[in-house]
């Protein structure tokens, strides 16, 4: 079974949950927010009401540290002179103990955390993996400097989906939300963990209604499949799914309900 740690720095508050098992994941939480439900799309506003009458969705950003079979890795890094190096800290991890960084993909609250205010490598001993369609995407079709300069300060290595990423880790296609996004799927000791990424932004209304997208997916009708893809294979394989952007500790574990799902 899973076991899932919490820590909240954005309004000095703490919180954990533990679940006993051989994947110990650290939830790492960047902020804590509202949003507007003008960024779903898909959702008339008889739905949107329903869900949200004051208009506001909340909204949170997570990276999570894992730990499984002798092994540590960071699963995105939030924003650029971010939380997240802060949360670490509080759970005596240095930035120089992390040797491996998995990144589902790269919007600025993923990968921003790779470099400090001086555009340096916040993670001096890491290896950075990203996709293949995502690096290509971003740095080849679209020239962001930002993620360019970002992936610069590192060792990056390219995967394909479908891949063993590193030991224990396959790399699931999910693309949608961006061109290369990825899940991935951590198999140790019998237990197991999918890091969904973007795969949802506000659960509240995706899992009855995964039908409803937002306006950060670059193709919307793919980011539904990928979304219908993840939580089908999850609540068929009862396996716990974290998520960038799902209420903090992050890991829920869900099944089918009616067009939708639910968490259990």
């Amino acid at each position: 079974m899973l076991k899932v740690f919490c820590t909240l720095i954005v309004f000095v508050l703490t919180a954990s949950s533990a679940f006993a098992g051989a994947i110990e994941t650290l939830t790492l939480i960047e902020t804590q927010g509202l949003s507007d439900t003008a960024l779903l799309v898909n959702s008339s506003d008889t739905l949107k009401s329903q869900y949200y009458p004051s208009g506001k969705m909340p909204s949170q950003i997570l990276a999570f540290h894992v730990k499984f079979a002798g092994q540590e890795i960071l699963f995105d890094t939030g924003l650029k002179n971010g939380n997240i190096p802060k949360e670490l800290a509080k759970n005596n991890i240095p930035p120089e103990n992390i040797k491996t960084i998995l990144i589902t993909h790269l919007h600025p609250d993923h990968f921003g955390g790779l470099v400090n205010s001086e555009g340096k490598p916040q993670f001096p001993n890491a290896e950075v993996y990203v996709s293949k369609p995502e690096y290509e995407y971003w740095v080849n079709e679209l020239k962001n400097e930002a993620v360019i300069s970002a992936l610069a300060q590192y060792n990056v290595k390219l995967f394909a989906f479908g891949d063993e990423v590193v030991q224990g880790v396959k790399a699931m296609d999910t693309a949608g939300h961006t061109p290369g996004h990825t899940a991935f799927l951590i198999e140790a000791d019998g237990d197991k963990l999918i890091v969904a990424g973007d795969i949802m932004h506000f659960p509240e209304i995706q899992l009855p209604n995964p039908d409803v997208a937002v306006k950060y997916d670059v193709d919307p009708v793919k980011a539904v499949q990928s979304r219908k893809f993840i939580l089908d294979y999850a609540a068929w394989k009862n396996i716990p799914v974290a998520g960038m952007h799902i209420t903090p500790p992050g890991v829920i574990q869900v099944k089918k309900s009616g067009n939708g799902y639910e968490k259990y």
